[in-house]
């Protein structure tokens, strides 16, 4: 009897100390948790507070389908476009000897992407550029055709639908850094117009940072565009252009009127003869008119 006794009394210990032990592991664990909650919380505050996590900023990409569009029917104004793009961190401008060291090579992974429509880029162009419209002539034939009436080259035009997706056909890899160019380029250090919807008269909107407002949200993290555009990679920069349809002409050209030509859209091109002919039967009527 004593030895039974005994038995539960030991029995009874080691269930006692089995309890104790499993109260002290589940302390133990909910402690850690509890810390490990805590340091998660301190970490987002202070990438809150280095500017990092704006609630602005997207936190998923969109895809290409679902892009909110820079410009035309559904656009934002430029004064959102600008925020958007100043928060996210991830459009920042570019010096023209950066234009010029990207395309000689001296950059790994950075890809220069000339978004004028393609009739501008074959006409002229840097070499070592690869061309992505953010602009195409209008599908409606009679509405691009007005455009060849106002001597607009290659009719009026609208937003590229498929912009992002030939942006993703000639860079690949959506981490590697894209360098934009038109003839503005753009600059995010000149502050919009607070009102309106339009950006057209505000010096520092541009394709170029519209494009950019497209592919950041479809997941690019480091796209860069050129204060200045390719006139400036041109004049200050000391780029050099290619032109297989104008090169003897331009060669024999002095320069200024060269550089008319260039930055101004004025290359001979068939698309700009009906516009020349109204401008030219308008003139004539006045000067008829005022005889």
């Amino acid at each position: 009897a004593g030895n039974d006794e005994r038995r539960e009394r030991h029995e009874v210990e080691e269930m006692r100390e089995s309890v104790a032990r499993t109260a002290s592991e589940a302390s133990k664990s909910s402690w850690i948790r509890a810390r490990s909650s805590c340091v998660k919380t301190k970490q987002r505050a202070s990438v809150r507070a280095r500017g990092l996590f704006s609630s602005s900023r997207p936190r998923k990409s969109t895809s290409n389908e679902n892009v909110t569009p820079g410009k035309g029917p559904g656009a934002p104004s430029y004064a959102e476009i600008h925020a958007f793009l100043v928060q996210s961190n991830r459009c920042t401008p570019c010096s023209t000897s950066e234009v010029a060291d990207a395309l000689q090579g001296r950059f790994k992974r950075v890809a220069v992407v000339d978004v004028r429509q393609s009739l501008e880029f074959e006409e002229w162009r840097l070499p070592g550029t690869v061309n992505a419209p953010y602009l195409i002539p209008f599908e409606n034939v009679l509405r691009r055709a007005s455009g060849y009436f106002l001597a607009i080259k290659g009719g009026l035009k609208e937003r590229n639908p498929r912009f992002v997706d030939a942006v993703d056909a000639v860079v690949g890899d959506k981490r590697q850094a894209i360098i934009l160019l038109d003839l503005r380029g753009g600059d995010l250090s000149i502050e919009p117009k607070k009102s309106g919807t339009s950006g057209t008269y505000d010096r520092g909107d541009s394709n170029s940072l519209r494009a950019a407002y497209e592919l950041i949200q479809c997941g690019y993290t480091d796209v860069r565009y050129v204060p200045g555009g390719l006139t400036a990679c041109i004049e200050e920069g000391d780029s050099q252009y290619e032109s297989e349809r104008y090169g003897a002409l331009l060669a024999i050209l002095p320069d200024g009127v060269r550089k008319s030509l260039l930055f101004s859209n004025l290359l001979p091109d068939p698309s700009l003869a009906p516009g020349f002919i109204v401008q030219f039967i308008a003139l004539a009527i006045a000067a008829y008119l005022n005889v």
